[in-house]
C-alpha cells in the first residue's frame, strides 16, 4: 500500500465489498463495518439478454435438467466468468480513488485489476472440489479445455489475494494443492453461526420434530433422500413431523410441513429451537452455516459425510453416508427416541459453538491476518 493509501490517525481504511456471497454472513459484515469504512457493495450482473438467451438455449426436459443446464451456462463457464469480471471491473473503476481494500466473497468471477489495493477473499469452496463431487453434476466441467481455462481464471483471483479466508481445512488443502496458492495466503478462519441462534434459552425435546433448511436444488441438498428416510421413520413413529424451509413447491406427503422461503430471522430461530433434531443430508454442501446455527441452538444434528461436515459436527451429532436412506432413517429414529442422547449431543454442539464456531472467535483470526497483511 502506498503512503497515500495509508489511513491517517483516526481514519478507517476504505473498503469495497463485492461478490455473490455478500449477504451470507450478516454478523461478519457488521464486524467489517466496525473495522472499515464500507464505501460500496457491488453485485456484478449479467445482461438480461444474456440470461434469457441461455435460458432458451438450455431448454430440455424434465424441468430440473433445464434448470441445471441454465445454471451451468450462467455461472460455470469461462465465458460467464469473464463477462461478470468485466462488469465488476467496470464498477470498481468508477470508484477509483475512493477505496483502499477489496473484500471479495466467492471466486465465481474476478474483481478485476486492483493495483495498489489489497484483496481479501472469503470462500466456503472452490470449483476444483465441486467438480470432483459425483453428486454436484452442475459443477462438472464439460471438457478439458473448459476445465483448464476456468481453473486458470479462478486461480488468478486466489493468487492475487493478500489472504483467502476459508471455513475448513478441506477447502484450504484444495487451494494449496490445485491452485498454487502459497501456504501463508490461505487461512482456515472457520465461519460462525448467526448471532441470534446463539442466545441462551431452555431447549425442549418433543420427540417428533425434524427440521431441514436448504435453498436451491432439493435433490442435491439431500431433500429427496430425507423424504424417503422420513417415510421410514414415520411408519414407526406416526407423530413425527418434517418441517422443510427453503423450497417453493414440494409434493404433498403425510407429516411434511413446507414453510417455503423464510426470510424473517426470528421465525428461523424459532423453528430451529423447536426442532428435536436438525437434518442436513446434503450431497454437495461443504461448509453449511445452517449446521452451525443448529449447534448454536443446542439442536442435535444428522448430516452427511461429505466435505467439512464431519469435522464441523464432531461429537455433536450423527454422520450418515451420502444417499444412504437406511442409515439416515436409523440416525433420526435414534435421536427421536432417545431424549438423553439428543440433549447430550445438543449440549456438545452448543459448546462447539461457544468455543469455536462463533463470530467473535472467527473474527480474531480474520482481523489478525488482515492487519498483518495491511501493515
Amino acid at each position: 500500500m502506498t503512503p497515500a493509501d495509508t489511513p491517517g490517525p483516526g481514519r478507517k481504511r476504505r473498503a469495497v465489498v463485492c461478490g455473490d456471497g455478500i449477504g451470507i454472513f450478516p454478523p461478519l459484515m457488521q464486524l467489517f463495518r466496525d473495522e472499515f469504512d464500507i464505501v460500496a457493495a457491488l453485485h456484478p450482473r449479467l445482461p438480461p439478454w444474456y440470461a434469457w438467451w441461455h435460458r432458451l438455449a438450455s431448454a430440455r426436459w424434465p424441468r430440473q435438467a433445464w434448470y441445471r443446464q441454465w445454471r451451468y451456462r450462467l455461472e460455470k463457464t469461462p465465458a460467464a466468468f469473464r463477462r461478470l469480471s468485466r462488469d465488476c471491473a467496470r464498477q470498481l473503476d468508477a470508484l477509483e480513488g475512493r477505496y483502499d481494500v477489496v473484500l471479495f466473497f466467492g471466486a465465481m468471477h474476478s474483481p478485476g485489476a486492483c493495483p495498489g489495493k489489497h484483496l481479501f477473499v472469503f470462500s466456503d469452496s472452490c470449483r476444483w472440489l465441486s467438480s470432483r463431487n459425483a453428486h454436484d453434476d452442475i459443477s462438472h466441467f464439460r471438457d478439458h479445455r473448459d476445465e483448464a481455462e476456468w481453473l486458470a481464471l479462478e486461480g488468478e483471483v486466489y493468487r492475487s489475494a493478500a489472504r483467502i479466508f476459508v471455513g475448513s481445512d478441506f477447502v484450504r488443502d484444495a487451494l494449496l494443492a490445485h491452485y498454487d496458492v502459497a501456504p501463508g495466503q490461505a487461512v482456515t478462519s472457520g465461519f460462525g453461526a448467526g448471532n441470534a441462534f446463539g442466545e441462551a434459552y431452555e431447549k425442549v425435546f418433543d420427540g417428533k420434530t425434524i427440521l431441514y433448511i436448504g435453498k436451491g436444488d432439493f435433490e442435491k441438498k439431500g431433500g429427496v433422500v430425507l423424504l424417503e428416510a422420513f417415510a421410514k421413520v414415520r411408519r414407526e413413529l406416526p407423530r413425527t413431523q418434517l418441517h422443510i424451509v427453503g423450497q417453493e413447491r414440494l409434493p404433498a406427503a403425510a407429516g411434511v410441513v413446507n414453510h417455503g422461503f423464510v426470510r424473517e430471522r426470528e421465525r428461523l430461530v424459532a423453528l430451529m429451537r423447536a426442532a428435536h433434531v436438525f437434518a442436513l443430508p446434503s450431497l454437495v454442501d461443504r461448509n453449511p452455516i445452517s449446521l452451525l446455527d443448529a449447534m448454536a441452538a443446542a439442536t442435535p444434528c444428522v448430516a452427511s459425510d461429505y466435505g467439512a461436515m464431519p469435522g464441523m459436527l464432531g461429537d455433536a451429532g450423527i454422520i450418515a453416508p451420502c444417499n444412504d436412506v437406511d442409515a439416515l432413517a436409523a440416525a433420526l429414529f435414534k435421536l427421536l427416541t432417545n431424549q438423553r442422547l439428543a440433549r447430550a449431543l445438543g449440549e456438545r454442539g452448543r459448546r462447539r459453538f461457544q468455543e469455536r464456531y462463533n463470530w467473535h472467535s472467527v473474527w480474531q483470526v480474520i482481523q489478525r491476518e488482515m492487519r498483518e497483511a495491511l501493515a
